[in-house]
This record gives C-alpha cells, structure tokens and sequence, in this order.
C-alpha cells in the first residue's frame, strides 16, 4: 500500500505536472485579453505561446540528463523554484517583449523540472502494482491539466481578480509552487551519477537551433528581413550539431541524440508523423480561439468552456483504445487523423451557418476532433518506444517529446501566419467584419484538414513498415512510464 507520506509526495509532483500541462495552453484562450492589454501585435502573441514550448522542447533531454548527475529531487526543487519565479515575471510583464522573454525563461524551467516527475514516481513507490496506480493517477492529471489550461485560461480572465485582467493566467502558479516546495521535503533524495558527463555542446547547438528555425516562421512576413537569416543559421547549425553528435559517440560519450535511434527502422518517419499531428493541433488551439471571442465575440469564458468538449472526447478515445483496436479493422491512428480532416472540413462548413447557431455547432467539431486526436496519440507514442532497445527508451521519448514541442511551435507559426493571412488584417484589430473572420478561419480549417489528411497517410506507411523483431537489436520496449511522460502535451 501507499503510506500516507507517499501519497502526500506524489501530489507534490503531480501538482508540478499540472502546472507545466496548464501554462502549455493557458495562455492561448487570453491571448485576445493580453493583446489588448499590452497592446501587442499578432505576431509577437504568437511568439507568447510559441516561446514557452520552444524552451521547453530544446532543453527537456538536457533537463533529464542533468537529473541523472545531480539527482532527480535536487534538479525538480530548483526547477520548481525557477519556474514560480519565471511565472511571477510573466505575470508582472509590463510590455509583450518583457512577456516573451519571461514566457522563454518558464518554458526552460519547466525542461528541468518536467523530466524528474516519473523517476520520482518510481523511486516513491517500490511495489510495482501500487506504482501503475501512481503512473495511471499522473496520466489523469496529465488530461486535467489540459482541460484546465484550456477551459481556466478564459474563467480567470472572465473573473478579473483584483481588475488584473489576464494576469492571473500566470500569477496562479506562484502559490501552488511555493507549496510544492514546502512540501519537497517528502521526496526521496533519489540517486545522482556523478561519473556521467553532460553533453553541453548538444544541449547549446539545439537551444540555438530551433528558435533559429521558428523565429522567422513565427513573425512570418510582416516581421523584420533579417529574422530570415534564422533559417539558414538553423540549417547550418542543425548540421554541426549532427557531426557533434556522432563524433561525441565515437569518443565514447553520451550524446542527447543518440544516431543509432535516429536510425531505427521507421524512427524517423515517426517523428515526422509526431510533428504533423502536433502542428495540426496547436494550429487548431489557436485560430479556434481568435475565431470564437474576435469573430463571434464569445467572452473569454464562454471561449474556455468551449474547449472543454476536447479534452472529454480526447480522455474517452485514448482510453478506449485497446477496445477499438479489437473491434476496428482499419488501423485506428489513420481513422483517427481522418476524423480529424474530415471534422475540420465541417468545421469550414460552420461558418455559413447563422451566427447564432455556430458556438453550439463548434462544440460538436470540437469534440470530435479530440475523439480523432485520441485515437493517434497513444499508439504512435508506443510505436516510436518499439523501434529502439530498452536502454534507448529514454533517448527515443526526449527525441519524441523535442519534436512534439517543434510541432506545436510550427502549428502556431503557420496555422495562425495563414489565418493573418486570409483575414487580412491583424487578429484582434477592432472593426474586422465578422464575414473576414469567418472566411479566415475556414480557409484555416481547410488548410489543418489538408495537414490531418497527411498525417493520416503518414500514419498509413508507418503501418505498411514491417513489424519490429523481437529479441532482436531492436527489441520492443516496455517503458510504459516513458510513453507516458511523451504523451504529455497532448491533445
């Protein structure tokens, strides 16, 4: 059984994944209140939600390495710590690049502290029944987490605590972290390898590498020339840290991004497949948000609610599975991404519907396009997990979970430039006709549906590979904890 000191540790570190799964999405329904507020173009509140998930994904591998030497519950309190700080700053932030920056900075913290959750978990519980009943906990707080950031984003802004407006999006994080580390006292000190050696050159030439490449996207053309040369900057360094990483093996060392995983049957083709779905989907998040409260000028927190049906259908699909695996002839990842395509054409189809009707009609799209993201997200993660030996698990996850945040990135940048595009204008201008708005987003809807379609035929050659040999070099893992740290920004 789990002792009650146990239990009390455990919702220490559940409440810090909760925090990181909330602010991956909390800022995205106040976008339109922070806008205003600070009187922001679109394209730097783009970079306010793209910046965090950048951090996040160019040091989350780095994050999790640095726990191995130092020790998981020392790495996971000065995470905690930094990202209470960092929180404060964002919510203080008096002008959007001061909030950028800050956005940065949490995202960062949020790499160290995100990683040690599961390892912690293990070391705090030893019977292995009782550690599944752990595992499955931090996947529900995982869903909540999304659910909250999404839905608690537009109650907080809706309430206007104390005339603060869309500060307390962030603020919120400040009292819930100096609790948990009130509380990590109850942590195992857990177990440092102070013989292993960090590859900080990695770590430097990918934190350099993908703002380099997201950046320009992110501003897109109404953003200065010379954020261009981020492109081919990205490429070369991507380069260098290619050639680092496989000289660093070579010297025997440990690299962030092992070549052997890389070259794992299908491995490659996965994390493609990983960056799509996750491009679809932030690319969804945002434009659903600007259409709602700029086009039909829902409130922030009827916004929110809207997105509840999401994280519900979502839940429903990944737990159900294994019962539609059974039951489903066709390979469930692929009918899910068209579910997806086929739901953001209806989508599309919503905005010639009166006014009036369309939020009801949207709730209906939106939910059944968690059902179709549920049904993908799962069995992809596990299928990169099977392509490499156990010991590559972690490596394989850190790889998954980097492109999972570039995907989110990339949605972002070319689901919202596309959406600017059409419109015209910039999102959240005064005076926009609402039949720009709704001409914007279902060109945007028609455009995620094109992305979802490729997905799914991603999806489609993955399962035409041949299956991966057991008690072969490459032998399926069984780290189910892995898979379900990379599930974590999902839907």
């Amino acid at each position: 059984m789990i002792t009650r000191r146990e239990w009390l540790g455990l919702l220490t570190v559940l409440a810090a994944t909760f925090m990181t799964q909330v602010d991956g999405f909390i800022v995205n329904v106040a976008s339109p209140s922070i806008q205003d507020d600070l009187d922001a173009g679109f394209d730097q509140i783009q970079f306010v939600g793209a910046a965090y998930v950048i951090a996040f994904g160019a040091l989350l591998i780095t994050g999790a390495r640095f726990g191995d030497r130092a020790g998981h519950r020392t790495v996971f309190l000065y995470g905690v710590a930094g990202f209470t700080l960092t929180s404060l700053l964002c919510g203080l932030a008096p002008n959007a690049e001061l909030l950028i920056v800050a956005r940065f900075l949490q995202g960062a913290t949020a790499a160290f502290m995100a990683p040690q959750v599961l390892s912690i978990i293990r070391a705090t519980v030893s019977d292995t029944e009782q550690r599944a009943k752990a595992v499955s906990v931090y996947a529900v707080v995982i869903g909540l987490g999304v659910i909250s950031g999404i839905a608690g984003g537009g109650i907080l802004v809706d309430l206007d605590i104390a005339g603060l407006g869309w500060r307390p999006v962030l603020l919120v994080n400040v009292p819930i972290g100096l609790v948990i580390l009130a509380l990590g006292r109850l942590l195992p000190p857990g177990v440092a390898d102070r013989e292993s050696r960090l590859d900080l050159a990695g770590a430097a030439l990918t934190t350099v590498a993908l703002p380099a490449l997201l950046v320009p996207l992110i501003f897109g053309p109404g953003g200065a020339w010379w954020l261009w040369l981020g492109l081919p900057l990205a490429v070369v360094v991507f380069g260098v840290l290619a050639t680092q990483q496989r000289a660093l093996l070579a010297r025997g060392g440990a690299p962030l991004f092992p070549p052997r995983v890389f070259r794992a049957r299908g491995m490659r083709l996965s994390l493609f497949t990983v960056a799509a779905l996750f491009a679809t989907n932030s690319g969804l998040f945002l434009v659903f948000t600007y259409y709602l409260q700029t086009g039909l000028g829902l409130e922030p927190f009827v916004a929110g609610l809207m997105f509840v049906p999401l994280g519900v259908g979502f839940s429903l699909a990944s737990a159900a599975n294994r019962w539609l695996t059974r039951r489903v002839r066709a390979p469930i990842p692929i009918l899910g991404c068209a579910t997806v395509a086929v739901v953001l054409l209806a989508g599309a189809a919503i905005t010639f519907a009166p006014q009036d009707t369309q939020p009801a009609l949207l709730a209906v799209m939106i939910g059944l396009a968690g059902l179709g993201q549920g049904m993908v997200v799962t069995p992809l993660v596990a299928g990169i997990l099977s392509r490499v030996e156990p010991a590559d698990a972690g490596a394989a996850s850190g790889m998954a979970t980097t492109v999972t945040q570039l995907g989110l990135a990339l949605g972002v940048a070319v689901g919202g430039g596309w959406y600017r595009t059409v419109l015209g204008a910039t999102p959240g201008d005064d005076g926009v006709p609402f039949e720009d708005s709704a001409t914007a987003f279902a060109a945007a809807a028609v455009l995620l549906a094109v992305l979802a379609t490729a997905t799914s035929l991603l999806n489609a050659r993955l399962h035409r590979l041949p299956a991966v040999p057991a008690n072969t070099t490459e032998n399926p893992s069984r780290a189910a904890p892995v898979a379900a740290a990379t599930t974590q920004r999902s839907p």
